[in-house]
């Protein structure tokens, strides 16, 4: 029933592309864990215990999410349209193809993830300014989420941006 919304694969892929590629084992770097995982938490419980409060910025930081959301929604066709040409260019036998391929379906898979990252941010963010400030354990812990998937949508954008570097050069 719910095969058609289930985002748990999106989730799951992302944390794939996070493994080490000369490595044949499917186990997260600690680095990435640190990065991605401990990194993003850290900076959520240092912003909510020093009371960093973004109630008067809300509606800047529903703007901007939304508008990076849009583009990785065009980022992520840019990235469909690639697989094509990369399809096509299998049939001419590039030797590094199978690498360029699968660093490909690991972009697709980072903008899919940080998509989704943003519009959990938006529905967080807009649960929060609708949230009055006496509710303060409600507004701390929504809070704390929106600063964790800030900071991990923001490393998502690098490790996104970095990757198109990477496949672009090789391009070159």
């Amino acid at each position: 029933m719910f095969s058609r919304i289930n985002l748990l694969k999106i989730i799951i892929d992302h944390f794939k592309t996070l493994r080490d590629i000369s490595s044949e084992s499917d186990k997260m770097p600690v680095s990435d864990i640190l990065l991605f995982i401990v990194l993003p938490l850290t900076i959520s419980f240092v912003l909510i215990a020093c009371g960093i409060n973004i109630k008067v910025d809300v509606a800047n930081f529903i703007t901007a999410v939304s508008i990076l959301c849009g583009f990785l929604f065009n980022l992520l066709a840019v990235i469909y349209n690639l697989m094509d040409k990369i399809r096509a260019d299998v049939e001419q036998s590039i030797r590094d193809e199978p690498l360029r391929k699968m660093f490909i379906s690991s972009i697709h898979s980072n903008i899919s993830y940080g998509i989704l990252e943003s519009v959990f941010v938006l529905i967080l963010l807009l649960g929060y300014s609708c949230i009055s400030e006496s509710a303060k354990f409600l507004n701390n812990v929504l809070l704390a989420l929106i600063y964790f998937l800030l900071a991990q949508f923001f490393l998502t954008l690098l490790m996104i941006l970095n990757r198109i570097y990477i496949l672009m050069k090789k391009e070159n």
